[in-house]
């Protein structure tokens, strides 16, 4: 009778066992800024860096959220401005060309995702293991309810010395 306890026991851990998968690991958010000075912006893209360096097979992706209003490229927190088209593109390629140029990520391993608006324009940097799911963007504001100014950006506005 112990016998057949034992190796009805033995039968149901299998069963369980073939059932059970084991999860990819999942998508990892470093860190979120939004409107900071170039040095704070940079040491945190070293961070992130050194976090996909670490691995070798994840990828980088970046989501970046335009905002209603930003203070940038003036660091301080002074007098919020309505955007004008392209600032949140603009930004946000600031980012990337930083990681490869000055970091020596390959480009392939770089997502840029445009994740829709919120109240300030806004950045997230992931780290996503092989097999698992690309981050979901969560904007904050419907796209009709942005108010761009006139004129065009100096792209040299947003290069932070890169």
């Amino acid at each position: 009778m112990k016998k057949l306890w034992s190796l009805i026991f033995l039968v149901c851990v299998l069963v369980v066992s073939s059932y059970a998968r084991i999860a990819p690991p999942e998508a990892m958010l470093v860190d979120k800024f939004g409107d900071v000075c170039c040095e704070d912006e940079m040491a945190r893209l070293d961070n992130f860096a050194i976090g996909v360096q670490n691995n070798p097979d994840a990828q980088a992706y970046i989501v970046f959220y335009g905002g209603r209003r930003h203070s940038f490229p003036s660091c301080q927190r002074g007098q919020q401005r309505l955007p004008r088209h392209g600032e949140a593109e603009a930004r946000v390629a600031r980012l990337r060309k930083y990681l490869v140029l000055r970091r020596g990520l390959d480009s392939n391993r770089i997502v840029v995702v445009n994740g829709g608006y919120r109240q300030q324009w806004e950045a997230e940097l992931w780290i996503v293991p092989k097999d698992s799911a690309s981050p979901t963007p969560t904007p904050t504001i419907n796209a009709q309810k942005i108010k761009f100014r006139k004129g065009k950006i100096k792209k040299s506005d947003y290069e932070c010395g890169i």
